[in-house]
């Protein structure tokens, strides 16, 4: 017995090396988190626990100014492969990738942050605008097959199932209390959805490489997660509330003290709808990008990213040179995504016929502005 799944086992490991000579394929790991306001004393204590400092604080409002302040999150880990036989009589190769991924979206305004932080004290007498705050998540798998043709074009259909969801938004939201102390008006209109069960549904996968011996750039188009999910089971609390209060009194349709205090109000504040299924659109992302040779061992670099949740696009431009015959690096800078300006910078060490690593580090020592909360990291491995 022992020894017929001893034969069994060698059986399948020759099969499974057979396949993997066949195929060409790389693997990429990565780990990224940005804001545009959190320094990253402030960003670390709030993730891990303790006393904040008010200058942190402070230091924070400053950097933030009057923009929407932002915080994001990604990271997963992503297999691509092809086949090195032609796809039946065409020239085209079989294709596909798989992976997991985890994406997070968190913004406020100015005077959300004050009063979360520092109270209202020094807003008395105007109305606080807390529109357009908002939280979400959402982690997903994916497995895709496709065609890759000239100059490695490719485009892939997959199957993706999100593994849960959650988004939380104030459409409208303003706060008012007077110079006196003594009235308070507020008004909130809001949600928060999640999906009760995991969700189903499908994406598309697509790169165009613009490559040409007689031209002297390169010019490369992607498209990631353009797809869709339907949620079996997705619930979302509304609130929909006006709240005045004149000295001590608190009044409003639907909230009062008496009210909340029998723990009837809270069913006047929130409305609860459960949906049997719900479809939504996928974080889906657009990456341009351009490379244009200054010389034989060197190169400029553009590239632009639009999507993946980003409140504005994340632009890069930079410098790579290669030394030697095994070796790539390059630097850059990075602009936009949830953060302000950083750099960053890569090497790759290939073996030439056999594999290549590349190791890509964005912003390591907190370079990039005042206000620097973030790091990030990208392995990738490629057999050649």
């Amino acid at each position: 017995m022992r020894w017929g799944m001893f034969i069994a086992v060698m059986c399948w490991m020759h099969g499974l090396t057979a396949q993997l000579d066949s195929l060409v394929w790389d693997a990429a790991v990565w780990g990224q988190h940005r804001s545009n306001a959190l320094d990253h004393e402030l960003g670390r204590l709030l993730v891990r626990g303790g006393t904040i400092d008010r200058s942190l604080v402070d230091a924070a409002r400053s950097a933030q100014g009057n923009e929407m302040g932002a915080f994001g999150f990604s990271s997963g880990a992503v297999v691509n492969w092809q086949s090195l036989e032609t796809w039946k009589e065409t020239e085209a190769h079989l294709c596909g990738s798989f992976g997991l991924r985890s994406l997070g979206d968190v913004r406020w305004t100015p005077e959300l942050f004050d009063l979360v932080f520092t109270g209202n004290a020094g807003h008395l007498g105007r109305w606080d605008v807390l529109d357009g705050s908002r939280f979400r998540t959402s982690t997903w798998a994916h497995a895709a097959i496709g065609l890759v043709g000239k100059n490695q074009s490719r485009l892939e259909l997959g199957l993706v199932h999100r593994l849960n969801s959650i988004d939380a938004r104030i459409q409208n939201g303003h706060f008012f209390v007077n110079e006196g102390v003594d009235s308070l008006a507020g008004f909130l209109r809001g949600y928060a959805g999640w999906a009760e069960r995991g969700e189903w549904g499908m994406l598309v996968n697509a790169e165009w490489h613009f490559l040409r011996e007689e031209a002297p750039f390169a010019f490369h188009l992607r498209v990631q997660n353009l797809g869709f999910v339907i949620g079996p089971e997705w619930t979302q609390l509304s609130v929909d509330t006006l709240i005045e209060t004149t000295g001590l009194t608190l009044a409003g349709p639907g909230l009062s003290v008496e009210a909340i205090s029998e723990s009837d109000g809270v069913e006047d504040l929130l409305t609860v709808v459960s949906q049997p299924y719900r479809v939504r659109w996928m974080p889906a992302r657009l990456d341009a990008s351009f490379e244009y040779p200054l010389g034989p061992r060197s190169g400029w670099d553009i590239q632009a990213q639009v999507g993946d949740w980003m409140p504005v696009p994340r632009a890069m431009t930079g410098y790579r040179r290669a030394i030697g015959k095994q070796w790539q690096a390059g630097v850059q800078l990075v602009a936009g995504g949830w953060g302000r300006l950083r750099p960053a910078a890569w090497a790759r060490w290939r073996k030439p016929g056999e594999h290549a690593w590349m190791l890509y580090i964005e912003d390591p020592f907190g370079w990039g502005s005042k206000a620097a909360y973030g790091r990030g990291i990208t392995l990738r491995y490629q057999n050649l």
